[in-house]
């Protein structure tokens, strides 16, 4: 591991890889900062891009991207009080009011130095953590991978929204579409109307444009922004703010910590994330009267958290092939159209691309930090961005990758039909990110539950008793009911409080 870190580095600082980090970053978070362009949006409208790239290249880009995307989302919370995506939410209760008393520079100052310190942690926990998983995760065969797939799907459907029963539904739906196509066994067609486009499945990445993208276009035309008569005249010096890192370094540790940790858990985003870690600053701090009213320690918990997710939750998305949350599920898309395979194996067959990401991952990291404090100024423009601009924008992006990643005219359609799919599911508040995961994840169950029935057909033993054999789908078949059962019960919970379950997994990631 060590000889391909030191292998990777010049790679990483040649001024090529220099560049495209950069570019990843500031394009992220250009577009986090945007409302209504989301980490997942952001990813998924430039996979495209990354088509004529090289892999290395490509996911340098896509990864500085992602980094840049969930720490921008902060930007339009403190700015005008509307999140980039979910995530922000919590960085919104202390960042608004910190605005409002003329305190939006010390408010910024603090989310971008959250943000880096939890990325940064995030990623030394990723590139020290993920070859240790991908070494265990080798010992995994077909009946062990079935049930991590099976208990992946059921703590996403779990956490997709308000609603276990939405949730777990959309989990379905996903699963669904992802058998459309040949049988990864028998080869049978199944669900393809005759359409070759169809024989090999649902195009991941069509179909992530098209659900994310056009379904957030509808939701623009249906609800327009305009520019909500917010007058941004300057935003003050950052630097106050980042001496938050100095003052708060139990909550930095703690909250980085938090991130980084629930990143790795299927279906726990950087929502989820940023929640805990601003309810754990509140619980622990010594002025808690103060959170939601303006608390600098507030909007540097919640970032810290939710930026620790990143690392975090590329590790389960490049040792197991199963994305933790919806971005990663994006990002995973880049992965296959490169020809890279997530899994076990994976650190093995293609260590001289993975390496160079995962360091570049720290450069993305300082990179959006640089542009902060020195383009930040210019950058709160972006949240202004009328939908009328915006909309005809993210269509044109939509239909050319949607057309170039195959250059079939049958996946524009595609595209079209996943949105207004999409659509209709947001319009009844079910979440979209199960679907893409079940999409992604529904041919991976299928494959290995056929394999293994047939390595049980030839032992001459039942199906469920070689499940039962081994002691890792035991312990995986416990945490899948496990995970319904808790889930259900703190449902129930909500209910008779009164209050509601709460909404961690958004549609757009």
């Amino acid at each position: 591991m060590y000889s391909d870190i030191i292998a990777a580095l010049p790679i990483v600082f040649s001024p090529a890889m220099l560049l495209i980090v950069a570019a990843g970053a500031v394009l992220g978070t250009l577009l986090g900062a945007t409302p209504g362009v989301s980490a997942t949006l952001s990813i998924a409208l430039l996979v495209p891009v990354t088509f004529t790239m090289d892999p290395t290249m490509a996911l340098v880009f896509l990864g500085g991207v992602y980094c840049g995307a969930i720490y921008g989302a902060s930007i339009s919370a403190i700015l005008i009080n509307v999140p980039g995506t979910p995530s922000a939410v919590a960085t919104m209760l202390d960042g608004y009011p910190l605005t409002k008393q003329g305190k939006a520079g010390t408010a910024l100052g603090a989310a971008v130095t959250g943000s880096f310190i939890g990325g940064q942690v995030g990623v030394i926990v990723l590139l020290f953590g993920a070859p240790l998983v991908a070494a265990l995760a080798l010992r995994v065969g077909s009946q062990e991978f079935f049930w991590i797939v099976i208990f992946a799907m059921t703590s996403v459907g779990a956490l997709g929204a308000g609603s276990v029963l939405k949730g777990l539904i959309s989990a379905a739906l996903g699963l669904s579409l992802g058998v459309v196509g040949s049988h990864p066994v028998t080869g049978a067609l199944r669900f393809t109307g005759g359409s070759t486009a169809l024989y090999e499945g649902i195009p991941i990445v069509v179909a992530l444009v098209g659900l994310f993208s056009i379904s957030q276009v509808l939701q623009l035309v249906i609800e327009p922004r305009g520019d909500r008569g917010v007058k941004i005249t300057s935003v003050g010096s950052l630097w106050p703010g980042a001496a938050a890192a100095l003052r708060y370094k139990v909550t930095a540790a703690r909250s980085a910590i938090l991130g980084t940790f629930i990143g790795t858990l299927p279906g726990a985003g950087a929502d989820i994330a940023s929640f805990i870690g601003y309810n754990e600053a509140k619980r622990a701090s010594r002025e808690p009267q103060k959170f939601g009213k303006g608390s600098v320690e507030g909007v540097f918990a919640s970032e810290t958290a939710n930026n620790g997710v990143v690392g975090g939750s590329l590790i389960p998305m490049m040792t197991l092939g199963i994305p933790g949350n919806a971005v990663t599920a994006a990002l995973l898309g880049g992965l296959l159209i490169h020809g890279l395979i997530p899994g076990p194996r994976l650190f093995e067959a293609s260590s001289d691309i993975l390496y160079p990401f995962i360091l570049s991952l720290f450069l993305a990291n300082l990179a959006f930090l640089i542009f902060a404090f020195t383009g930040l100024r210019y950058l709160a423009r972006v949240v202004l961005t009328p939908n009328s601009i915006l909309a005809p924008a993210i269509v044109v992006l939509t239909m050319m990758g949607a057309f170039t990643f195959r250059g079939s005219t049958t996946d524009l359609w595609i595209a079209l039909a996943m949105g207004v799919f999409g659509f209709i599911l947001t319009l009844g508040r079910f979440p979209l990110p199960p679907v893409v995961l079940g999409i992604i994840l529904g041919p991976l169950a299928e494959k290995n539950i056929a394999r293994a029935a047939q390595i049980a057909s030839a032992r001459d033993v039942p199906l469920l008793s070689y499940f039962l054999s081994s002691p890792i789908s035991v312990v995986f078949i416990i945490l899948t009911i496990l995970s319904i059962v808790i889930t259900v019960r703190r449902e129930i919970a909500w209910r008779r409080s009164g209050t509601g379950g709460y909404d961690g997994f958004d549609n757009a990631g």
